[in-house]
C-alpha cells in the first residue's frame, strides 16, 4: 500500500534514504499521536516521554525493516511505541484491571460494574493527559459496543493476547479475534 498523501510519501523516501532531516518533520507530523497512545499505557507522563525519544529511536535505527505493503508509515511507527510501551507491561506479567466488571462486560453477560459508564475502567489521574488530548480517539473508542471496547481495551492499552482473554475470560478465542477485528 504506497502513501497516498505526497507530504507522507516524501516524508518515508526521505527516511528510507537516510536523511536524517526527516526525524524533525516525522516528530512534527506525528509526536503527538504516538504520545498520546503511549501514555494511555503507561499511565505515567515522564515515562512516555522516554519510550517516545526510544521510538522516534527506533524508527531511525530499524528504517529499512519498513515496508509500505502492509500499511502506512504512521501505523509502522504506532507499533514500535506501542510494543515499547507494552514491554514492561508484558514481561512482568503485571495487570492492573480487575475481574470484577470486566468479566461481565467481556463475557456480554450484564451491566457494567466497576466500569465508567463508557465501557472502561475507572482510573486514578496519575500523569495521563488531559481528556481534551485524547479526546478523538475516546469519541471512536465509545462509539463501539461495550463488549468491543473492552476487548479493545484489554489488547492495546493492558497488553493482553488474545489468547489470555480467552482463557481468563471463559470465551472462546475465535469470539476475542471477532471482538477485535469488529472493532
Amino acid at each position: 500500500m504506497a502513501e497516498a498523501d505526497p507530504a507522507v510519501a516524501d516524508l518515508v523516501t526521505r527516511l528510507m534514504a537516510g536523511k536524517g532531516d526527516v526525524m524533525s518533520d516525522l516528530y512534527d507530523a506525528y509526536a503527538a499521536s504516538l504520545y498520546g497512545i503511549v501514555v494511555r499505557i503507561v499511565r505515567d507522563t515522564a515515562v512516555a516521554e522516554d519510550i517516545l525519544q526510544e521510538a522516534f529511536t527506533r524508527v531511525w535505527t530499524k528504517r529499512s525493516t519498513y515496508s509500505p505493503d502492509p500499511g502506512t508509515l504512521f501505523t509502522w511507527m504506532l507499533n514500535i511505541a506501542r510494543n515499547l510501551a507494552l514491554g514492561p507491561l508484558r514481561s512482568a506479567r503485571e495487570r492492573t484491571v480487575t475481574t470484577t466488571g470486566l468479566s461481565v462486560v467481556v463475557g456480554g453477560q450484564g451491566a457494567n460494574q466497576g466500569t465508567d459508564g463508557n465501557g472502561g475502567e475507572q482510573a486514578a489521574d496519575d500523569g495521563a493527559l488531559d481528556a481534551s488530548d485524547t479526546a478523538d480517539l475516546d469519541d471512536v473508542l465509545s462509539s463501539l459496543p461495550p463488549d468491543q471496547q473492552q476487548i479493545i481495551d484489554l489488547v492495546y492499552y493492558k497488553g493482553y493476547t488474545q489468547a489470555e482473554i480467552a482463557k481468563e475470560f471463559g470465551i472462546p478465542l475465535g469470539t476475542v479475534k471477532s471482538r477485535v477485528r469488529l472493532a
